[in-house]
């Protein structure tokens, strides 16, 4: 995980704004296609599947609180993975190997713990760039 948290990544989805919203300070996100430096097997949806992409979601804000729930990073209503926080707390970021859940308007949030009723959704959708998302 180390390695993927860390490697270069191409841009595929990133939204800023100059005001910070909710109680987070959510300032924005950024989402990166990571290619993998070897086939990992991974289990998604139940099923073992071979995957050389990760995709790296990074929330910015904070300074973001450290909780005994760990951050979880969503999008739209799935669980994108289980955000670790940088330093500085002012950036959140989760892996997911899942391809299905970068897509155009994919609504991006983060709760502690997996508390579906109390995320905090940032207001931008994902857009993608011409080169990012699925192929």
């Amino acid at each position: 995980m180390r390695e993927i948290l860390s490697a270069p990544g191409k841009l595929v989805s990133e939204a800023k704004t100059s005001r910070p919203t909710t109680e987070l300070k959510l300032t924005g996100y950024r989402v990166e296609e990571v290619k993998l430096p070897r086939q990992l097997n991974v289990e998604l949806r139940g099923q073992q599947v071979a995957v050389d992409k990760a995709w790296r979601v990074t929330l910015q804000g904070g300074p973001f609180p450290v909780r005994a729930m760990p951050a979880v990073i969503w999008i739209d209503d799935q669980i994108a993975g289980y955000g670790i926080e940088n330093e500085t707390l002012s950036q959140i970021t989760a892996i997911t190997f899942d391809s299905s859940l970068i897509h155009e308007g994919g609504v991006v949030s983060i709760s502690y713990g997996e508390d579906k009723e109390g995320r905090v959704r940032i207001s931008q959708r994902l857009r993608l760039t011409r080169e990012g998302g699925n192929q």
